[in-house]
Formats: C-alpha cells, structure tokens, sequence
C-alpha cells in the first residue's frame, strides 16, 4: 500500500497532535450552505435533539407523532430513502451532502402527511434548522411545486418601532 494511504474506513493518522473540530484535516473541505456564506447570516444551533420529543411519548407508550396518523418506523425509513433518492443524496436548497434530513413542507399537526412526497424535501441540518428560524434572522421557506421540485426563499423582515 502507497504511504500515506490507509485501511479504508479508517481515520487519518494524527501523530500524537489534537485537533480542535475547525482545524481537523476532514473539516476542511466542508462547504456552508449559499445563505450562511451571507455576511449578515446567523446560523442558528439546535435546543435539542431532534426527536428527543418524539423518543419521549414512545417510551411513555404514546403515538410517535402528534397530528395526523404517521408512518411506521420501517415506512418512514422508506419514505425518507425515496425522498433522498430524489434528491440525488443532497441538500435540494444548498446541493451540500452532509447530515441530511427530511422536511415536512406542510407539518402533520397542520394537515400534512408523511406519506405525501410531494411535501417532502431533503434538507441539511443548517437548512432545515432555518425553516424554523425567526424572521428577524432569516427564515428559509420552501414551497412545493409539484413533481419533486421546489422554491426556497430567505426571507428576513426588520422588527419597525
């Protein structure tokens, strides 16, 4: 094997250094979503983990979801397999392939449904955390056009006094 390659699956060799999660050799090449790389962007960080409600009512012997009836655990994962197949395996409003997540357009509790892909879109965690963000932040909006395609807007609005 050529120096310098590795075991496949296997971490780069750090010679004893640490490194700190921005200056790690594979953190480089990341690439931020078009809105984050604005200057007046503000990315927001999550509260809690997703899910973490969900797990909650489960273990409480509770529905999954609150809303309309939602996808078992084994129709879910297809649900979502066929939505990121769609997606080419990349976030629809960034093109980034990291960490993606799938996105009700319109939520169950709203009158959504799991089972509409239509209403579904991947989006990377950044992106998706922006779907709820504040206006006065920016908030991203996505709206369905049909046939697996969709229009996203970063819409901000000022707070007037």
């Amino acid at each position: 094997m050529p120096a310098g390659m590795g075991v496949p699956g296997e971490s780069a060799p750090n010679h004893g250094r640490s490194y700190s999660r921005r200056e790690h050799p594979s953190f480089r090449h990341h690439t931020l979503p078009t809105w984050a790389k604005l200057r007046s962007a503000v990315v927001l960080r999550r509260r809690s983990w997703v899910g973490r409600a969900a797990a909650r009512r489960v273990r409480a012997g509770g529905p999954r979801a609150l809303g309309r009836r939602a996808a078992s655990a084994s129709e879910w994962a297809s649900i979502r397999t066929q939505v990121l197949w769609r997606a080419g395996w990349r976030c629809q409003a960034c093109r980034v392939r990291r960490r993606l997540d799938v996105h009700h357009i319109l939520k169950r509790a709203q009158g959504g449904s799991d089972f509409d892909l239509d209403q579904l879109v991947a989006l990377c965690r950044w992106c998706h955390d922006q779907t709820d963000a504040p206006y006065e932040r920016g908030r991203l909006v996505v709206s369905a056009l049909g046939h697996g395609q969709f229009r996203f807007e970063l819409i901000k609005r000022t707070v007037q006094q």
